[in-house]
């Protein structure tokens, strides 16, 4: 018998943590793909949630031991003590709440609290919204103007010389004037 039991519905996680990905030897440990570029903010949530689909209902797991290593996360859960018993978790996508989660350190930002934010040049003139973040070397912002075609984005490189203000109260981001930045990609 597991000690997951099924979520409540008033207590639904909104942070995703990771996909499941693999197993690590035979004592229920499973291997997690962080969601997140800063997996050190994940170090101290104690339980998670595996997300809801159309055939499977969340069930809330509690994490007993957590490491990283190689971009992986390798978690055991309480109740979980082989690998049986996790092998139905193969491809489970896992969410945790907020509160579990480290603070950000300054000139950091979540995702979903950038995504719609508008984006204006040092004039305050609109450019057009926030609909993504690209992951490369350089964080892009993918920025949706109004006179662009439908799906078509133009992207930002996110470092402090091209964007030196977010304004996370005002919902604004400040890009700096520079030629060819805005032209068409």
């Amino acid at each position: 018998m597991s000690a997951a039991k099924e979520s409540e519905e008033n207590e639904k996680p909104t942070f995703p943590f990771g996909t499941i990905v693999g197993f690590h030897g035979l004592k229920g440990e499973v291997k997690v793909r962080p969601s997140t570029n800063s997996p050190d903010l994940l170090f101290e949530v104690e339980k998670v949630q595996t997300k809801e689909t159309k055939h499977y209902h969340p069930i809330d797991l509690e994490i007993t031991s957590i490491e990283f290593d190689k971009k992986l996360f390798y978690l055991t859960f309480e109740g979980y003590d082989d690998r049986t018993s996790v092998e139905h978790l193969m491809g489970a996508e896992l969410l945790t709440w907020e509160d579990q989660i480290l603070e950000l350190e300054e000139e950091e930002f979540w995702i979903k609290d950038l995504v719609g934010m508008k984006v204006l040049n040092e004039r305050n003139e609109e450019i057009g919204e926030v609909v993504d973040i690209v992951y490369g070397g350089n964080d892009l912002l993918e920025v949706r103007r109004p006179q662009d075609p439908p799906g078509k984005t133009i992207l930002i490189p996110f470092v402090k010389s091209i964007v030196p203000t977010v304004d996370m109260e005002a919902r604004k981001i400040v890009i700096a004037e520079i030629e060819g930045l805005l032209e068409a990609q």
